[in-house]
């Protein structure tokens, strides 16, 4: 079978290894490579994709053609009209994209994963400059593609809700956890951390913007604190991704808690870590008290298996996917109610009895799902829709 990719969230714009949708593309098409060894690939590339990265999807026993963009960046024209031309002239059975969008110039069979619609129910939680691909792209890619996978039953009901046109045609596919990553931050072999380890931490792991519902979070944590305020020199709440958008207020807030308990803590009990590498992320997820995951809508919640993968507790979000992927491996909460996010605070810093507990089970959970497995249930999904 020839297989195409569109490899554009292989890296973040930045070329940096990106989070959420660029950790999904880059993970299954790496695992797609190694389940589909008598397949030929044709990748695209996208301009910030390094030359160690680029030659790592070249090292698998699978034929594999790369792509790379022509210039420094990917013009709406390249995307769209020059790069299913050169995918066309390899005479590709099949198109796939894991980042919700096809091509606007691709005519042959296809298959995208979407992995939430939350952009259409709240546009507020979003820069405004990915309309283009909100009111065009995507409905397009989602009416004319073959097969649609989504990463979650909560996606795929998103999908039937908001999207009729893609009736009869969802199959739900979840992410992986590399558990490789993951031991080896259990057993320290990395410790390049920018971060003194001098005490224990609440971590939030994420971009910085609306949907993750830091305000309640940083105030879930400043009423753990006036509840228990002996614990504000012992404890820190560690926020480690990068900046994004709309987050004026929510900076304001960690402002404010932290000049609060300036008497305590004068480097502040809420620290911003910034953007962490991965070997930094699984460091933080290892020695972490707990994740807090108070998300308003998440199509899948990757973190959450990240964090149970290592056995660190989870107090999560009972909204979107989250309580799907977790089980009853973790702690729910309704991310609106602040009283009873810092009472799971105080149950997992300061119940060790039930931490226990949670820790077996999200390891257990979390060993249920991995790259693998969405390779091989992917890949099926990619020969059935060559075949038909």
């Amino acid at each position: 079978m020839r297989i195409a990719i569109d490899g554009t969230t292989l890296c973040a714009p930045d070329g940096s290894r990106g989070a959420g949708i660029e950790h999904y593309s880059w993970s299954i098409t790496k695992a797609l490579l190694r389940e589909g060894k008598e397949h030929d690939f044709f990748i695209s590339t996208p301009p910030g994709l390094n030359r160690v990265r680029r030659q790592d999807l070249l090292e698998t026993e699978a034929r594999v053609t790369l792509l790379p963009s022509w210039g420094p960046r990917l013009s709406c024209v390249s995307r769209h009209a020059i790069l299913p031309l050169r995918f066309m002239l390899r005479r590709p059975d099949v198109l796939f994209s894991p980042f919700g969008q096809i091509p606007l110039g691709w005519r042959g069979k296809s298959v995208v994963t979407v992995h939430d619609l939350a952009i259409y129910e709240h546009p507020e939680w979003f820069p405004s400059q990915q309309s283009f691909a909100t009111r065009v792209v995507v409905p397009k890619s989602l009416e004319r593609a073959t097969q649609i996978i989504a990463v979650s039953s909560a996606t795929q009901h998103k999908l039937h809700e908001l999207m009729s046109a893609t009736d009869g045609r969802v199959q739900v596919v979840h992410e992986g956890v590399d558990l490789s990553e993951a031991y080896a931050a259990l057993s320290g072999a990395e410790t390049s951390v920018r971060f003194p380890f001098d005490r224990e931490f609440v971590l939030l792991l994420g971009t910085i913007e609306p949907r993750k519902n830091l305000l309640n979070a940083f105030r879930a944590f400043h009423a753990f604190l006036q509840s228990r305020p002996e614990q504000a020199s012992q404890v820190r709440f560690i926020v480690a991704g990068k900046k994004g958008w709309h987050t004026r207020e929510i900076e304001e807030e960690l402002v404010a808690i932290n000049q609060a308990w300036k008497g305590a803590e004068p480097n502040g009990v809420i620290q911003f870590l910034g953007p962490v590498t991965e070997e930094e992320k699984w460091n933080l997820l290892a020695r972490a008290s707990c994740l807090l995951y108070p998300s308003w809508d998440e199509g899948f919640g990757l973190p959450l298996l990240e964090a149970m993968a290592v056995g660190t507790p989870v107090i999560a979000s009972n909204r979107g996917a989250l309580p799907e992927v977790g089980g009853d491996a973790a702690v729910y909460v309704d991310p609106e109610d602040i009283e009873a996010m810092s009472f799971a605070l105080i149950q997992c810093l300061l119940v060790p009895e039930g931490v226990r507990e949670i820790r077996e089970l999200g390891i257990a959970r979390a060993a249920e799902f991995s790259w693998e497995r969405a390779a091989q249930e992917t890949m099926k999904i990619l020969e059935e829709v060559a075949r038909s």
